[in-house]
């Protein structure tokens, strides 16, 4: 178990006042205010996820069919005009996004993939710190984002399933990569699950003023996601009130 304390940095200021413009203008006013609100105080819990990229899953297609490519300059309006917070990565021009789009060339789904030696550009937009330091056979899965008109198709599993295939074509040597998903994102997770990431570890994140506290647990190998456990019955009534002498539920961790 390790613990950490990180803050928002100097460099992810530097454009929040033009992305709290472009955000309050596509109403997302009160998201900035609940995202001030997390930072001033908010316990929250994030799966790190891993995947295998020696051995990919096979792509299951989504409702619609779907093409995976590198960013291209001509993708980056519509990016920002639904999904203004990342403006910054665009001005300080982050490389390895990788999106899926229609038929149509309509953006679908975006995913930035941070390789080893681009870590140091991406880490001031990623909230708090990593696990490990990624070594140069290991990558970063981070911000995926499936666009509103797409969502419900089984968009996410196919193209986070299809933009590894492609990274594995071009970064041959790559052995492992990881995400951080929030334990509550139910939909995000089961995308992941269906692109082949597993738990591997938990995030326990604690805002206070500004600053993050973390705490890293393991997690055993082969730990399933939670939606992957049958519910347990509630065992029937004693019929003197009580409900037997069930032992109440633990943690893995």
């Amino acid at each position: 178990m390790q613990a950490k304390i990180g803050s928002v940095g100097s460099v992810r200021m530097k454009y929040l006042g033009r992305t709290a413009v472009r955000m309050v203008g596509r109403g997302e006013g009160m998201v900035l205010l609940r995202e001030l609100g997390t930072r001033i105080y908010a316990n929250q819990r994030s799966l790190i996820l891993r995947c295998d990229l020696v051995q990919p899953p096979p792509i299951v297609n989504a409702r619609i069919p779907l093409t995976v490519r590198k960013l291209e300059k001509k993708d980056i309006r519509s990016i920002i005009s639904e999904r203004p917070r990342r403006l910054p990565l665009f001005l300080e021009d982050i490389p390895s996004c990788y999106v899926a789009v229609t038929d149509e060339e309509k953006l679908a789904y975006m995913n930035w993939v941070v390789l080893s030696g681009d870590w140091e550009r991406f880490s001031p937009y990623f909230a708090g710190d990593l696990h490990k330091v990624l070594a140069s056979d290991e990558c970063l899965f981070e911000f995926a984002y499936t666009f509103e008109k797409y969502r419900g198709l089984g968009i996410m599993g196919t193209a986070l399933a299809g933009i590894i295939h492609q990274l594995i074509q071009e970064h041959p040597y790559l052995r492992w990569g990881y995400t951080y998903v929030r334990d509550n994102n139910v939909p995000s997770l089961k995308g992941c699950r269906n692109a082949g990431f597993r738990p591997h570890m938990v995030r326990e994140e604690r805002w206070r003023a500004m600053y993050m506290r973390q705490t890293f647990l393991s997690l055993e190998a082969g730990s399933k996601f939670s939606f992957e456990v049958p519910a347990t019955p509630e065992r029937p009534s004693s019929g003197d009130g009580s409900t037997g002498s069930a032992t109440p539920p633990t943690d893995k961790i």
